[in-house]
């Protein structure tokens, strides 16, 4: 899990820009100390004509004791501490900048990592929305928290200290009384935090569950209009944008109340001790400069300390931003298999077998129960039988999208355990009915950015039966294709996801269902077309027609998640267990 010690540890790995960061922070603070009290003590040595070393020390410097020497010489001394400062602080804010965003790219890179290897299982519960707001808002209130963090606390805390130090050097028993106070502000800067933390959550709430909807609703836009659902589905995102526009007024309210609250409190202090520095100058010794300059290290004193208190609301917010990247790291992560053993090298394909499979989707009823089938290397086999029977499953658990409870899963006799599940995707090819792609191009879409020439595209798309479609197209493989290819009718979008498959060159191919957008002339002529490629590789297909069934050499009929029947489609068709559709 993702903690404040681990953001601490990863801003002590950055060690070079932590103490360049707090090593100008501290020079800049150590250049603006003396500046309240310079111009208090003009006033006292000159206008008020008490010499002093300041004074003095001027006079026997420049040789001259004219008073528009002397405030030329403290304005030029501010002056330069000032613009110092300035620079410093910059410097200051450079290097805590780069610790932020190295902290913002280390986050997002855990977050990343994380959910390329989270399981099939896990990311069907997850909404891409909400994704979206942890790997973006959330990591930059935490890494915003911790450059806050380098920034503000050696810094904050110095200035604090050192102006303590020179007012109790002026007056210490107005300086106790002054620091006798700042416990009661950070407390209650504390309740504040925490009260305006749980109303930030809340409002983080809303806006996650409306862009989740708003997300779903623009990618289902086709299906929404079709079932003539525009007015329910917005009405709903309406009622969520009040929901969000309610919390954040609630959030922006009571926030803007507490920083006024607490800027009231701070101001009040600040009058109480203007009064209480006028007495001390009527009954004691402290000189009108003095008071002057205490009410300055006053009024500079706030900052320091307002700083303290918005990091310790700061603390109070980051807090449901790390509970939800949390939440997001806690997501199961498929099983890490060691890769021991390699059935795919030197060979064109190699056998497939499921041995006494059983499974059930988490702590559910179990779909499939000792199913067992084997496809040799070069061999088809078909897996048939009733929607809802549990071949679809079968084909995720080959390439181990899921892991099964009991059994076990062979490439070439080597368990899928040996091999690892990258080197298995990278040789199996599943072939959905559902065929996805990106926002993109044609080009990107059948690469997935792999590097490809332009003729082993056009050959995977001339044996998709696609090439001509291509070629007329004006922009040709540069062709955007929409929102999960939208552009594209349904035949076309299996077809390009068929030469997608042909492109990655499989040792074993696994078509789910991936015709059944084609009618059955064109399906049938698109296999005849596809025999030269499939010749020679393990290929499992899923389908319910007979045109397709018909090309396997083996047949599995799966039924309520057991193999009922086995054999060839002869063997089979004189059993009368070949349909030509099984949901009828």
């Amino acid at each position: 899990m993702y903690n404040y010690r681990t953001l601490y540890r990863q801003i002590k790995t950055q060690k070079k820009d932590f103490w360049r960061t707090n090593v100008y922070g501290i020079a800049a603070t150590l250049l603006l100390l003396p500046i309240p009290m310079l111009v208090p003590l003009l006033i006292d040595e000159v206008l008020l004509e008490h010499p002093g070393k300041m004074t003095e020390t001027i006079s026997a410097f420049l040789g001259s004791s004219e008073t528009w020497v002397y405030i030329a010489v403290i304005l030029a001394t501010v002056l330069v501490l000032r613009f110092g400062a300035f620079f410093l602080n910059n410097r200051k804010t450079f290097y805590a900048t780069r610790i932020t965003q190295k902290i913002s790219y280390l986050l997002r890179h855990r977050i990343l990592h994380h959910l390329e290897r989270v399981s099939i299982a896990e990311y069907e519960t997850l909404k891409s929305g909400g994704i979206a707001s942890k790997t973006v808002q959330d990591v930059e209130n935490v890494s915003g928290f911790a450059g806050q963090l380098v920034t503000t606390l050696l810094s904050a805390s110095l200035m604090l200290l050192g102006i303590a130090a020179v007012m109790l050097w002026m007056n210490w028993m107005l300086a106790l009384l002054v620091f006798l106070l700042n416990p009661l502000f950070l407390g209650f800067s504390r309740i504040l935090g925490r009260k305006t933390g749980e109303l930030l959550r809340r409002q983080h709430e809303a806006y996650q569950l409306y862009h989740e909807l708003l997300n779903e609703t623009l990618e289902l836009f086709i299906q929404v209009r079709a079932s003539n659902e525009e007015r329910n589905f917005f009405g709903i995102l309406q009622q969520r944008a009040k929901n969000i526009e309610e919390a954040s007024l609630d959030y922006g309210y009571k926030a803007a109340v507490a920083q006024n609250a607490s800027t009231l409190l701070t101001n009040t202090v600040v009058d109480i001790f203007r009064a209480l520095g006028i007495a001390a100058v009527a009954y004691s010794d402290l000189s009108i400069g003095m008071m002057i300059a205490f009410l300055f290290y006053l009024s500079t004193l706030v900052q320091p300390i307002q700083q303290l208190m918005a990091l310790v609301m700061g603390y109070q917010r980051t807090k449901p931003a790390l509970e939800r990247i949390n939440a997001l790291l806690a997501l199961g992560q498929e099983p890490h298999y060691p890769h021991e053993k390699d059935p795919f090298a030197n060979v064109k394909s190699t056998s497939v077998a499921l041995e006494k499979i059983s499974f059930a989707y988490g702590n559910g009823r179990e779909v499939l129960h000792a199913v067992s089938l084997k496809a040799e290397a070069g061999e088809k086999i078909a897996l048939i039988g009733p929607s809802g029977s549990g071949k679809t499953t079968i084909a995720q658990i080959m390439v181990g999208f899921y892991s099964s409870r009991q059994g076990e899963i062979r490439y070439g006799d080597i368990p899928i355990e040996k091999i690892g599940l990258p080197v298995v995707r990278e040789n199996v090819a599943l072939m959905l009915q559902q065929a996805l792609f990106f926002n993109d191009t044609i080009r990107m879409n059948l690469t997935l950015s792999k590097a490809k020439s332009d003729e082993e595209i056009y050959a995977a798309l001339r044996a998709a039966q696609l090439e001509d479609f291509i070629r007329g197209l004006e922009n040709g493989l540069e062709t955007p294709i929409g929102k999960n290819g939208i552009r594209l009718s349904g035949g076309q979008r299996q077809r390009l996801a068929i030469a997608r498959l042909i492109l990655s060159d499989p040792k074993v191919v696994i078509f789910d269902e991936a015709t059944s957008a084609l009618d059955n002339a064109t399906e049938f002529h698109l296999y005849e077309t596809l025999a030269p490629f499939l010749e020679g590789r393990t290929t499992v297909i899923i389908a319910h027609r007979t045109t397709t069934i018909k090309q396997a050499d083996y047949i599995y009929l799966i039924e309520e998640g057991k193999v009922k029947a086995e054999g060839s489609y002869d063997e089979l068709e004189e059993k009368g267990l070949i349909k030509e559709d099984f949901d009828r």
